[in-house]
């Protein structure tokens, strides 16, 4: 859909009076749950349970459950992690 028939969103006013700083909080809020999003409909289709997934990346189940939830901030480590899970997921199907 095209920027000009986009349907009212009173939501996009309120963000469009965001400081500078609340921008960038918001952008990494909305990045931290679309990172969420992707682990967890990955690892669901590939079967796996947040138990396998934390076995195959060297984190623990609550990580795994922290990272899904978007609950916990990512560290380089945790991250780095986490593209392992990605990788083996998609080499093993």
């Amino acid at each position: 859909m095209s920027e000009t028939n986009r349907p009212y969103n009173e939501i996009d006013d309120y963000i469009a009076t965001f400081s500078t700083e609340e921008h960038q909080e918001y952008s990494v809020a909305e990045t931290a749950l679309d990172l969420a999003s992707m682990l967890y409909h990955i690892r669901h289709t590939h079967g796996l349970t947040q138990r396998g997934a934390a076995s195959r990346t060297g984190l623990k189940q609550q990580a795994i459950s922290r990272l899904e939830q978007a609950a916990s901030n990512m560290q380089l480590g945790t991250f780095n992690a986490t593209s392992v899970l990605w990788d083996i997921i998609s080499r093993s199907v």
